[in-house]
């Protein structure tokens, strides 16, 4: 609804809306398949508003001096020539970066491999992948011109996948990303600060820096807000993870699809009739936790919060 919503919108205003995203499943499967499972291809037609998949687009290198983690990334051609990208984000927990909205979201203008590979740069260490998201920010944040959120349902608990739903019933929208997440991060009832991305953007001088620098439009927050649950692996008073979590495979959910295996970076995981995760080689990136389509893997916290 929300992509049908601003399509039209800027097609009243005599602009040309294209659809486009690198799913995060096209490392192992053709983007298409995504498409089309989520109605995102019917939804175009039945609009007529181009589809690009962005995953088969050229990819342009952009260099980020400023970056503490990774100095340049690869975009699609069309991301960079279009007029502006207008981001839109699900509001969700993340079991990695804590919270999934504005700034994580726009990993999905990074094509094929490239979001296994950098996982295996950071090696997985939650404040380093945080920094990369925030060179990748830094690198991208002057094409995008407007994000859009998707907070009519959201998630909380185990997200961005097996979580539970909730019922917001909010369109949260702003010009700048990082302002956009320190807004939804109180409206959820979290310090801002314990989201690691808001927490580096902060650190490196980054605007706004608080909700003092924000003006908030529409319902006020007290309004709206509503307190999530956080993830297991989040730790109170922290930005970042500093534990390691063992993956389980829950044999009853598991079909032994494989998926798990095939978009794992660090080649942790076997499949032989259910998936079993190897903790030695295990990276703790939850990739396989975000892409089992059936949330049989989950990550168990041995210690307490």
């Amino acid at each position: 609804r929300v992509i049908k919503a601003v399509a039209e919108m800027l097609k009243e205003a005599n602009a040309t809306p294209v659809v486009g995203e690198c799913p995060a499943m096209a490392s192992y499967a053709r983007p298409d398949i995504v498409f089309d499972g989520l109605g995102v291809r019917d939804l175009c037609e039945e609009i007529g508003v181009e589809l690009n998949v962005l995953d088969r687009e050229p990819p342009v290198k952009v260099e980020n001096p400023e970056a503490e983690v990774v100095g340049e990334f690869w975009f699609p051609e069309f991301a960079l020539d279009c007029d502006g990208v207008i981001n839109l984000p699900k509001l969700k927990t993340h079991v990695l970066t804590t919270l999934t909205c504005a700034v994580k979201n726009l990993y999905g203008l990074q094509q094929g491999g490239q979001k296994a590979h950098y996982h295996v740069v950071t090696e997985n260490d939650p404040e380093r992948f945080s920094r990369l998201l925030i060179d990748l920010y830094q690198t991208i944040r002057e094409q995008i011109i407007l994000t859009v959120v998707d907070a009519v349902v959201g998630m909380e608990g185990e997200g961005p996948t097996t979580g539970n739903p909730v019922d917001l019933g909010l369109i949260i929208a702003g010009d700048t990303p990082l302002a956009v997440d320190l807004v939804v991060s109180q409206i959820i009832g979290w310090d801002p600060m314990e989201v690691g991305t808001n927490f580096i953007a902060v650190e490196r001088g980054l605007k706004p820096a608080s909700l003092d620098e924000i003006e908030v439009l529409g319902a006020p927050i007290e309004e709206v807000a509503r307190t999530f649950e956080k993830p297991k692996t989040h730790q109170d008073g922290q930005p970042f993870i500093d534990i390691r979590m063992p993956i389980e495979c829950d044999g009853e959910r598991c079909t032994g699809c494989g998926i798990c295996s095939t978009v794992c970076p660090a080649n942790a995981i076997a499949v032989d009739g259910t998936a079993e995760v190897n903790d030695e080689l295990c990276i703790q990136c939850f990739c396989c936790i975000e892409l089992c389509p059936n949330g049989a893997l989950t990550a168990i916290r041995t210690v307490d919060p």
